[in-house]
């Protein structure tokens, strides 16, 4: 027979355990999920709704492209209920050909923007092997994604050339009370067509994609201005070829005194929400 003493030990450790425990589940299964990818010099999002569904943007180099199937496997995501390639540079779509292979994919969007290179016409070639329909991504798209979730496409406003930066989708996500944007590899002319293009209360959100991973290109004064962001992630290549990210925009988020992330010094970054919170188990690596 257990003695009250005993007893009571026990129930002191379910008294901590059970509440720990719980507490993990409960923040997986119930708190919205940001996971920028460490792919090295590009860029990989995966979303994660409180209800299950899934929306992936971009899919880094084509040699990353096990690096994210691998990833995506290991958070059990069984299907991409929202595919978005951001613009048809090689470091955001070229890991998409080995998810469009090795995952379902419900809906694709992406910009109506040819591009000559192989690693485009492998892409579209991945596409059509699946039957998966391509969407022209474009301002004003509204997508009712999940419950109090909502997707609205700000980008891209109109014909940019042949800057394929400037073509980039850009997505804005709301989730109760907190926004989250995503801007691609946006630089400074397609970030004032925006600001000129949308009421500012909209535009305001709590976290940011820093675009163009942090090259002095984007992420403009005014830019932050209005947007307004406490969290900015930068998704680069540490040690990489270009100075990603500029000492100017470092300068630019520490102004405003955001949170910034960055995957070239810590690797994957995960931020999660409530809907009136944003928070991540990692520091910052600048405040």
């Amino acid at each position: 027979m257990i003695s009250r003493k005993q007893l009571l030990a026990l129930f002191l450790v379910l008294f901590i355990l059970i509440p720990m425990l719980s507490g993990c589940f409960f923040e997986e299964d119930t708190a919205l999920s940001i996971h920028v990818i460490d792919v090295g010099q590009g860029d990989s999002i995966l979303i994660k709704t409180p209800n299950g569904k899934t929306m992936l943007i971009d899919g880094g180099e084509p040699a990353a492209g096990k690096t994210v199937v691998s990833y995506l496997k290991k958070r059990k995501v069984k299907k991409i209920d929202l595919l978005v390639a951001t613009h048809p540079h090689a470091d955001h779509i070229g890991g998409l050909i080995d998810v469009i292979h090795s995952i379902p994919i419900d809906k694709f969007y992406m910009p109506h923007k040819l591009h000559t290179s192989k690693t485009f016409e492998n892409l579209l070639d991945a596409a059509k092997d699946k039957d998966l329909k391509i969407s022209a991504a474009t301002a004003g798209i509204m997508i009712d994604f999940d419950e109090d979730i909502t997707l609205y496409f700000l980008g891209p406003l109109r014909d940019y050339g042949d800057d394929l930066n400037l073509w980039s989708a850009v997505v804005k996500m709301d989730y109760k009370e907190k926004s989250f944007l995503f801007t691609g590899d946006l630089e400074a002319l397609g970030e004032e067509d925006i600001l000129s293009g949308f009421q500012k209360d909209f535009l305001k959100s709590q976290f940011l994609k820093v675009g163009h991973h942090g090259s002095r290109t984007s992420t403009t004064e005014n830019f932050l201005q209005v947007i307004e962001p406490t969290v900015a992630v930068i998704s680069c290549g540490r040690n990489n070829s270009y100075g990603h990210p500029h000492e100017e925009v470092i300068n630019r988020l520490n102004l405003f005194n955001i949170a910034v992330y960055r995957t070239d010094m810590q690797g994957t970054i995960v931020i999660k929400s409530d809907g009136n919170r944003i928070w991540s188990h990692q520091k910052p690596y600048y405040h």
